[in-house]
């Protein structure tokens, strides 16, 4: 599971925005979101304009997300800022965390600090109770990672994908072929983007987690 390579294919240089979805009151009392369809709350919506500002810019080819509707809500922005349509795609899904959705993350440590461990060793048989392995979300994500290589790493231009935090620390694993231990050590805040540079001959990172375009509104949401 590393960068993929296109060979026989010149030039390309395709800029993959990798953006977490806007905040929701899950995400700010600090529970456990996964597979949940939790909506953005006033602040989140915020960010998505804030969003859509940055990457109108950009005058993406795509703009995906995942199918939850979190993401779909930050995506709808930025579509409609670069008048595109999104193409919603279950692989960008986040990872389900089982019977911890809905529950508090300090809480999960201090009632289960076994299963926690386990879940935060960073394996690929990492899963919590009910949910959803790293090595399952790796297989997702490396197949869009793939099947979107083969579609944009000849041209120029950028993409937007809307996802989750998962999902985004995995990408950036696909992307150096390493094993997960890296997975927690990586932050992926609301409404961040990180980017990926598709190459034919190899892709690589170029920006994780930034927030620039946040900077003003961070008072009025928190």
């Amino acid at each position: 599971m590393g960068s993929t390579e296109k060979r026989g294919s010149k030039g390309g240089n395709v800029k993959l925005f990798l953006v977490r979805h806007g905040e929701t009151k899950w995400v700010k009392e600090g529970r456990y979101q996964g597979s949940t369809d939790v909506p953005l709350n006033s602040g989140g919506a915020k960010q998505a304009r804030a969003l859509a500002r940055l990457l109108k810019k950009e005058a993406p080819l795509a703009v995906y997300s995942s199918r939850l509707g979190r993401a779909r809500e930050t995506a709808r922005y930025i579509a409609k800022a670069c008048g595109k349509k999104v193409v919603s795609d279950p692989r960008l899904n986040e990872v389900s965390f089982g019977e911890w959705e809905g529950e508090f993350h300090r809480e999960i440590a201090t009632r289960f600090p076994e299963r926690a461990r386990r879940w935060y060793s960073g394996k690929w048989t990492s899963r919590p109770p009910g949910g959803e392995s790293l090595r399952s979300l790796g297989k997702r994500v490396g197949s869009f990672l793939n099947d979107f290589s083969k579609r944009f790493g000849t041209k120029k231009g950028s993409c937007v994908v809307v996802t989750h935090g998962g999902p985004i620390r995995m990408f950036l694993i696909q992307v150096l072929g390493i094993d997960p231990e890296i997975f927690w050590s990586v932050r992926v805040d609301p409404a961040s983007i990180t980017v990926i540079q598709i190459r034919p001959k190899g892709n690589e990172i170029a920006l994780v987690n930034s927030q620039a375009h946040l900077n003003g509104l961070k008072r009025d949401i928190h």
